[in-house]
C-alpha cells in the first residue's frame, strides 16, 4: 500500500484545505456546505485509494469510455480537482519538453489524457488501452477498438488484467500503431506498455522494456507495486 501514498497525499491535502475553508465559512453558506463535500468525497477517495478497490464506482463505460453524468455528479468533488490538476501537470510537462505522448518503439505510443494532442501522433489508432477511472477518454472516437483496464493513480493493472492488456495491445499493433495512455504517462501506461512490448517480443524482459521507454520518454516511473506486478506477471 505504500506506493500509492504519494499520489494519495494530494487527495489528502484536498481534504484538509476544504475542511479548513468549511470551518472558516460562515456556518449556513452555500460555500460551507460545497467545501464540506469535496472534503467528505476526497476522503471516501483516499480510502479506496489505499484499499485499491471501488473504481467502478465512479461509472467509467468500457463501451464509450466515460462515465454517465448521473455517476460524474456526486464524485464531482474528486473529479473536478482531479481533472484540472491533470491539465495543469500536463501543461507544465509540454512546457518543460515532455510531449503528451512518445513513440517508444516503433508503432508503440505511450502517453497521458492528452495523448490526442501529441505532436506526430497518427491520424488513427488501431488500439487504445486506457488505464484510468477518473477521467474519460479523450482518443475514442479516433480508435478502431479500445480497451478499459480501470486503475486509480499509482495502481498498476495486475495478474489477468496486465496480461489481457498487453494481449490486447499486440494484436492491435498487427493492424496499426497503438496507444497505451494513462493520466499523465507516467506509471500505469507503463506498467501495461512494458509488459506488452515483452509480450510483443520486442524485449526478453520488462526491465530491459523499461530501460527502453526512459531513454524515449525519460519521465516514466514505476512505484513498488508496479515493479512488483510485473516481475508476478513474467513469472
Amino acid at each position: 500500500m505504500g506506493a500509492v501514498h504519494g499520489v494519495v497525499l494530494k487527495y489528502v491535502a484536498l481534504v484538509t484545505v476544504a475542511s479548513a475553508g468549511a470551518y472558516a465559512a460562515p456556518r449556513e453558506s452555500l460555500a460551507r456546505r460545497g467545501l464540506l463535500i469535496v472534503a467528505a468525497t476526497n476522503l471516501v477517495i483516499v480510502a479506496l485509494f489505499v484499499l485499491d478497490r471501488g473504481t467502478s464506482l465512479l461509472g467509467k463505460s468500457a463501451k464509450t469510455g466515460k462515465a454517465p453524468w448521473y455517476y460524474a455528479l456526486p464524485w464531482m468533488g474528486f473529479v473536478a480537482p482531479t481533472w484540472l490538476y491533470t491539465w495543469v501537470h500536463t501543461k507544465l510537462g509540454s512546457n518543460c519538453g515532455i510531449p503528451e505522448a512518445t513513440e517508444v518503439a516503433a508503432g508503440w505510443w505511450l502517453g497521458g489524457r492528452y495523448s490526442d494532442r501529441a505532436p506526430g501522433r497518427p491520424a488513427r489508432w488501431a488500439g487504445v488501452l486506457d488505464l484510468t477511472c477518473e477521467l474519460p477518454e479523450r482518443c475514442f472516437e479516433a480508435a478502431d477498438d479500445y480497451k478499459l483496464v480501470p486503475c486509480w493513480d499509482g495502481a498498476p493493472p495486475r495478474g489477468k488484467a496486465l496480461d489481457a492488456a498487453a494481449a490486447f495491445c499486440v494484436s492491435a499493433r498487427r493492424r496499426g500503431p497503438v496507444l497505451v495512455h494513462c493520466a499523465h504517462g507516467r506509471g500505469r501506461s507503463t506498467t501495461a506498455m512494458v509488459a506488452a512490448l515483452v509480450k510483443a517480443g520486442l524485449f526478453p524482459d520488462w526491465r530491459s522494456a523499461f530501460t527502453a521507454c526512459q531513454k524515449t520518454r525519460p519521465c516514466v516511473r514505476l512505484n513498488g507495486r508496479m515493479r512488483a506486478a510485473l516481475d508476478a506477471w513474467e513469472r
